[in-house]
């Protein structure tokens, strides 16, 4: 203990004892050791993502003051200055200074006040993209354009594209450093005119863009040529398989657009294919065997002078916007075309049944909808089930010109011009419904 005269004492401070030796936690430890204890994460914690659920580090005294409270009560010495010109007997151990509204109004709104004016870290603005060019989701990298490769010795990519399709996090399980994790990104590159090429590139956790730049220039290096037909599409349907991902690839006429998988609809920007279907079947969510099985089916393709040289026949195509007649694509000229008796029973397949392999995509039926059932339904079906013929009969009267438009006047003439010929006797008569002035009822 320490004492001082009386008639010198300034405050109370004195008669506070110190003690170095104290048991309290709270007091043995710093401000930072005892933060720690709550913000500190492992190094394996942070590989996981636990350094965001941590609390963040607050500055206590902004918001609770020693001596403060909401009676404002002065305590000499500790929130208000001594005067020391006073005896000590006579000063006042504390006082309640009686405040106004708007100071109350002020303090119960002071820690609203301070939590808003909170400073708060200034995100980077992004650059605004275009909805067709954010990716697959949001503002991520995988599926934006990325531009061309870097060039490699003399060789120059400006007209290339690449598209990143896939990025994740591998890891290794080693003898010396344990778990070794690892970025992996998954890049197409491509001219949109046939040649491209696909790569994976590697680099330490964390570090994506280094990543996705090993990639693309690993795909600079393995580009591959695909011929397409017309510029646009595949020239047949084929089938082709990796592991467990199973893609049935069937061309479309021009104008239909890319109906595929949306990792497949970048892979054909990168090719330069306009026109496809492709259904994919079985694990849809391993992109690279689904990006090696479609452009292995692509490389496997045969051109129809190809596949007349190898067959000895004419290749003919028929489709529908030619009413299905047949019209001669192709020709063999380097080897002997086959007659009908040197032509052998794998010469007669259908060329989608051949190049399928025979396989053919799911196609699952659509539920039958809650009314199908109904009475209501039922009846209105029935009332329909007249004139269910009517729309062949309109393709055919318009196709052999016996009406020339599709109109009330137009049907009307032709059926006046009917019962006309049928009661001259030139056409036979047709019984049925509508006629009953012309055939008697029985009685």
């Amino acid at each position: 203990y320490r004492f001082v005269d009386h008639n010198r004492m300034a405050s109370l401070i004195p008669w506070n004892q110190i003690r170095s030796n104290t048991v309290n936690f709270f007091m043995r430890r710093t401000q930072g050791e005892l933060w720690k204890t709550l913000t500190s994460v492992s190094k394996s914690g942070m590989k996981k993502g636990r350094k965001n659920t941590r609390q963040p580090i607050r500055n206590l005294q902004r918001f609770y003051r020693i001596g403060a409270s909401p009676m404002k009560v002065q305590f000499p010495g500790l929130n208000s200055p001594l005067n020391f010109d006073e005896p000590v007997q006579a000063a006042s151990p504390m006082n309640i200074v009686e405040q106004s509204e708007e100071e109350l109004k002020e303090r119960a709104s002071k820690m609203r006040t301070d939590l808003e004016s909170k400073t708060v870290k200034k995100r980077h603005n992004r650059e605004k993209l275009h909805p067709l060019e954010r990716g697959f989701s949001g503002t991520q990298i995988v599926g934006q354009k990325l531009g061309p490769p870097p060039p490699s010795d003399s060789a120059k990519f400006d007209d290339f594209e690449s598209y990143c399709l896939e990025v994740k996090r591998t890891s290794n399980m080693t003898r010396v450093f344990g778990r070794v994790h690892t970025m992996s990104t998954l890049v197409i590159t491509g001219n949109g005119r046939g040649l491209a090429g696909y790569a994976v590139g590697k680099a330490p956790l964390h570090r994506t863009s280094t990543a996705i730049v090993n990639a693309m220039k690993m795909a600079s290096r393995k580009l591959f040529y695909v011929q397409l037909h017309e510029d646009r599409t595949i020239y047949q349907d084929f089938y082709a398989e990796c592991r467990n991902t199973r893609v049935f690839a069937q061309r479309r006429p021009a104008g239909f657009g890319l109906t595929c998988h949306p990792r497949l609809q970048k892979v054909c920007e990168a090719i330069g294919i306009k026109d496809i279907y492709v259904k994919v079947e079985g694990s849809t969510k391993n992109y690279l065997a689904l990006t090696h099985a479609f452009v292995t089916g692509l490389l496997n393709q045969e051109t129809f002078q190809q596949v007349a040289e190898r067959k000895g026949l004419h290749v003919v195509e028929m489709s529908p916007s030619r009413h299905f007649l047949p019209e001669k694509i192709a020709s063999p000229i380097m080897a002997t075309l086959k007659t009908e008796d040197e032509l052998l029973p794998i010469d007669r397949l259908n060329l989608d049944d051949f190049y399928g392999e025979g396989r053919y995509p799911l196609k699952k039926p659509k539920p039958a909808p809650f009314y199908e059932n109904l009475p209501s339904h039922l009846d209105a079906e029935w009332r329909k089930h007249p004139f269910r013929n009517h729309e062949q009969v309109m393709h055919r009267l318009l196709a052999d010109d016996v009406v020339p438009r599709w109109t009330r006047d137009a049907r009307r003439g032709w059926g006046a011009r009917k019962s006309e010929l049928a009661i001259a006797g030139v056409e036979p008569l047709v019984t049925g419904i509508g006629l009953s002035h012309i055939v008697p009822k029985k009685e």
